[in-house]
């Protein structure tokens, strides 16, 4: 009985301190994917101020991502965007997260926004 228990309390700690898995991960905003199995990344929101094509705009504006990782340190928030491709949040242990510039959109092409717009992403998750 002790070994069984001892047997089941290291593979306990085993899935728990397991390592981030290294992939490439498709988002939608307000989308969840597990990195381990204590470690979260979510999609949490996107900025779009960006002047729209064929218009003349005082300021360009900027492209931004909001993003959450929830994990055994708690929560830790970051943005990437065209201006800052990749990060390495602390609470990923030195894994870096870099958005797929492909993923990125062109600026809309009139000022509305039309209810629903999103704006997917592809991050890729590496280890040095």
């Amino acid at each position: 009985m002790k070994r069984l228990a001892l047997l089941v309390l290291t593979g306990l700690t085993a899935c728990a301190s397991a390592p981030l898995k290294d992939g490439i991960y498709p988002l939608q905003p307000g989308q969840r994917v597990a990195l381990s199995g204590n470690t979260t990344l979510t999609y949490d929101s996107f900025s779009d101020s960006r002047c729209p094509a064929n218009a003349r705009c005082v300021w360009a504006g900027r492209l931004s991502f909001r993003f959450v990782v929830d994990g055994p340190g708690g929560k830790e928030e970051f943005a990437l965007g065209p201006d800052q491709l990749a990060a390495a949040p602390r609470s990923l242990q030195g894994a870096r997260v870099a958005l797929d510039p492909s993923s990125i959109p062109p600026a809309r092409t009139t000022y509305a926004t039309r209810p629903g717009d999103v704006i997917p992403v592809t991050l890729k998750i590496t280890h040095p």
